[in-house]
């Protein structure tokens, strides 16, 4: 016995060993049953699943409409949080490339190299100046640093970034004393005190291209000097500076955070007809497919529970008989295997004074006349006295296996996939015990 392809049919101490494909083909012969109990199946679901869906029409529409406006809410969150993301990624950007490249961020502030000059202006013409006049001389002056050309034309000289520059030169104002303070700071002492010195050199005799029109006046330096100091205002900007950095951040981070943390509506289905027709086309053909695959395994246990024949083989390789024909084989051609039945059977008789055949098995009994019907047709084209006699139900009625003994032989009819084997058994027993000849056998 195989471990596979074969099962196992035990009944009276009898074992069989019957092929896997047989028992797939034989079962597959109903396959009008097998299809029909998919399509039944198939049906039913189909129609639940139409029913279903429409049974929940309005809470589907419900629940899609909720879907909608949460989608819309979803999306523009996330545009939003993209958005603030990206404003975000670039200040953080441009923070951090300023507190690379600023003088002002990058200088120690602990040994500070500094040069400042405290300026004073006073009038030269007749008319004295006035405090108003004095101070808008000051604004002036504080104006054409920060605002005016000058610093853009030392920082383009020195190859340095104009912006940057202005954030080390500090110009306070004491309108009380008219002193104007410059302080410039540097990486070192001699930039410092070069920067201050341009700086002064061009606000000096420069002034009357700014300030011609504020009266007579001078801009003296009254002091000046270059030293190393502790910042104050440097550090305090410089960590702010950082701690700005530190915000920008803490806040792109969190912003991440909450747009990863966006929860995406759970998708729901919309209803329609077209939406309902094809889920129940759907499930209709998962229903023919388990209805067939059910069907067949059905069909597969009551052959094995029946123990039916699953091909000539298993009848005639054990009782050691002869095939005559098999016409559960498709490709078999019913009037050329009638003719060389009758050449095997002629052969088989010749020189017997009785030739009379009787066929009997497990076929129907209309089967069994319709055989006996045709090969009395074909007798005379055998050239032969051959005779057929149809017996059916030998095996149960006591007339009909009388009749057996006035047979010369006997033709036995089977039908693969029905006919039982143990009947089958009995069948030949009964012949043997009739004492005719079993010429053969016939398959349907």
């Amino acid at each position: 016995m195989t471990q596979k392809d074969f099962y196992d049919y035990r009944e009276d101490e009898n074992t069989r060993q019957v092929s896997l494909v047989r028992l797939l083909r034989c079962a597959l012969m109903r396959w009008k049953l097998i299809l029909l109990a998919g399509v039944v199946l198939g049906g039913l679901m189909g129609a639940y699943k139409i029913l279903s869906i429409h049974s929940k029409k309005d809470q589907m529409i419900k629940e899609y409409d909720s879907y909608k406006t949460k989608q819309e809410v979803y999306k523009a969150s996330v545009e939003q949080y993209k958005s603030t993301i990206s404003n975000l990624q670039q200040a953080v950007d441009e923070k951090q490339d300023y507190i690379k490249n600023s003088l002002k961020m990058n200088l120690d502030y602990v040994r500070c190299p500094e040069s400042f000059a405290e300026l004073t202006i006073t009038g030269t013409g007749e008319k004295a100046l006035t405090a108003a006049d004095i101070t808008s001389i000051m604004n002036a002056l504080y104006d054409e640093v920060y605002f005016g050309n000058v610093v853009s034309e030392i920082a383009e000289k020195r190859g340095m970034n104009s912006e940057y520059l202005r954030e080390v030169i500090s110009v306070k104002i004491t309108p009380a004393a008219s002193v104007v303070r410059v302080v410039v700071r540097a990486e070192d002492t001699e930039n410092a005190k070069a920067i201050k010195e341009e700086l002064l050199d061009k606000l000096l005799k420069e002034k009357v291209k700014g300030m011609s029109d504020l009266g007579d006046f001078k801009v003296t330096v009254i002091n000046e000097g270059t030293a190393q100091v502790f910042d104050a205002e440097i550090q305090n900007y410089q960590v702010a500076q950082n701690d700005a950095l530190t915000k920008l951040q803490s806040s792109l981070y969190t912003a991440q955070n909450q747009s990863s943390g966006l929860t995406k509506p759970v998708a729901v289905d919309q209803y329609s007809k077209k939406y309902m027709l094809i889920n129940g086309i759907k499930l209709g053909f998962v229903g023919l497919a388990a209805g067939m695959v059910l069907a067949l395994a059905v069909i597969i246990v009551m052959i094995i529970r029946k123990g039916v024949i699953l091909s000539p083989e298993e009848i005639d390789g054990e009782f050691g008989l002869k095939t005559l024909a098999d016409f559960s084989d498709r490709k078999t051609e019913e009037a050329s295997a009638i003719e060389f039945m009758l050449a095997r059977l002629e052969r088989c008789m010749a020189g017997k004074e009785n030739k009379e055949i009787g066929i009997v098995g497990s076929v129907s009994a209309d089967q069994i006349e319709k055989l006996a019907a045709k090969l009395g047709e074909r007798v005379p084209a055998a050239k032969d006295d051959l005779k057929f006699v149809a017996i059916p139900d030998f095996s149960k009625d006591a007339a009909a296996f009388r009749k057996l003994g006035d047979m010369a032989g006997v033709i036995l009819t089977e039908q693969i996939g029905k006919s039982d084997y143990m009947m089958i058994r009995k069948e030949i027993a009964l012949i043997a015990e009739s004492g005719r000849e079993l010429v053969g056998t016939v398959y349907y």
